[in-house]
């Protein structure tokens, strides 16, 4: 990272990511109810940008080429194509969850471009991945085992990128959020460099489409009942919060 060279210097893209249900949702809405945001959704411009420089190759060869990109161009293919959306606001938001995969990249290729990671409860967001049916993206959400799996190596690397590249993204909790809405909304836009506006405490009022798993739960207002949902079942999940437990990662 300290050796690469400076990549494409566009402020304009806000990204949210990290596990589904863990939050990105919510926080897009409260975000582009902002009056110089908006948000373009998820989508997939970002692997499509790197695929487009690194050629198609299988997943092992796709991250060796990856290291010797230039990332400046990467950087403005990606805004290329965001402003292709025709979104005229000051920042632009891609709220793709597994972006926290292309964190590296994101940093290297758009040193500029804001980086806001969501972070859940483990129970409560793995539990809340098992129970969606989601229609295509997450494969691994349909056995308990996998989704332990998968939470254990996603843990992993956000610590990682947390080691390497501090201050490179900033982590809202999904629980502070909604016990503390304009506390975390104010630290969120001091984050963006954008004055608070207290319209974005009406998120749910926004008339533009949600298309995730939380499309429904996003046009009400605040609501903390998911908070510690999976102790209904802390029976049932109790083998798999052990399981958790044992590689360092705290439930409580």
């Amino acid at each position: 990272f300290d050796a690469a060279p400076a990549g494409h210097d566009s402020a304009r893209p806000v990204f949210i990511l990290g596990l589904p249900r863990s939050g990105t949702t919510l926080v897009d809405r409260v975000i582009s109810s902002h009056s110089q945001v908006d948000s373009l959704g998820e989508h997939n411009s970002l692997p499509l940008a790197l695929v487009n420089l690194a050629g198609h190759h299988d997943k092992f060869e796709l991250i060796r080429r990856s290291v010797a990109l230039d990332f400046k161009e990467l950087g403005r293919k990606y805004c290329q194509s965001i402003d292709g959306f025709g979104n005229a606001a000051t920042r632009l938001i891609d709220k793709t969850p597994p972006n926290f995969l292309y964190l590296g990249l994101i940093r290297l290729a758009m040193p500029n471009a804001r980086i806001i990671h969501l972070r859940r409860n483990p129970m409560d967001a793995c539990y809340a991945i098992y129970k969606t049916l989601f229609r295509v993206g997450y494969p691994f959400s349909y056995s308990l085992q996998e989704v332990g799996r998968y939470f254990i190596a996603y843990h992993r690397l956000m610590e990682h990128w947390r080691t390497v590249l501090p201050g490179a993204f900033i982590d809202v909790s999904y629980e502070d959020v909604v016990n503390d809405l304009e506390g975390e909304g104010r630290r969120i836009f001091d984050y963006l460099g954008l004055p608070w506006e207290k319209e974005c405490l009406d998120f749910h009022r926004l008339k533009s489409a949600a298309a995730t798993a939380s499309a429904a739960q996003v046009r009400q207002p605040i609501y903390s009942s998911s908070v510690g949902l999976w102790r209904k079942y802390v029976q049932q999940l109790g083998p798999f919060a052990a399981r958790l437990k044992e590689r360092g990662i705290e439930i409580d």
